[in-house]
């Protein structure tokens, strides 16, 4: 439980980066691109990684290799299921030698994502829990 806490303040932590690095690319604009459209580009800039743990991940990607139905109905996570089965495949067929844990162990460590697996309102969310956080210490202080 305590490594899903992690992955997820990694995740929004990364996203909160990559919006940032969005509104300075925008320069002078920024103020009027609506958010939601950052928003957008921020999840679709593949800065994002896979925020899984290695045990659900070697279990989601096993069902894929073994052409098994996932049970996610979420269709955010069943493309990172999918993109991560990819990576997983491409690195055995270039690493011949490698086992299924070595190929998805390297590729969760050192593969960036190709997008945030999460829609607009889970980035609209975050940011607002990061400016309600942020509020709150200014007030403290």
């Amino acid at each position: 439980m305590i490594k899903d806490m992690n992955l997820k303040k990694e995740k929004e932590r990364d996203f909160l980066l990559a919006y940032e690095s969005e509104l300075k690319a925008l320069g002078d604009d920024a103020p009027f691109v609506p958010r939601d459209e950052v928003i957008l580009r921020t999840l679709h800039s593949g800065r994002g990684g896979f925020y899984i743990s290695f045990e659900e991940a070697a279990r989601r990607v096993r069902r894929i290799f073994n052409r098994l139905p996932l049970c996610c109905k979420n269709e955010q996570k069943v493309a990172m299921y999918q993109e991560l089965a990819r990576l997983v495949d491409e690195y055995l067929q270039r690493h011949t030698g490698a086992s299924f844990r070595d190929a998805l162990f390297t590729v969760l460590a050192e593969k960036k994502a190709s997008r945030f697996f999460f829609g607009v309102q889970t980035g609209r969310l975050i940011l607002y829990k990061n400016q309600h956080r942020n509020r709150n210490l200014r007030c403290a202080v």
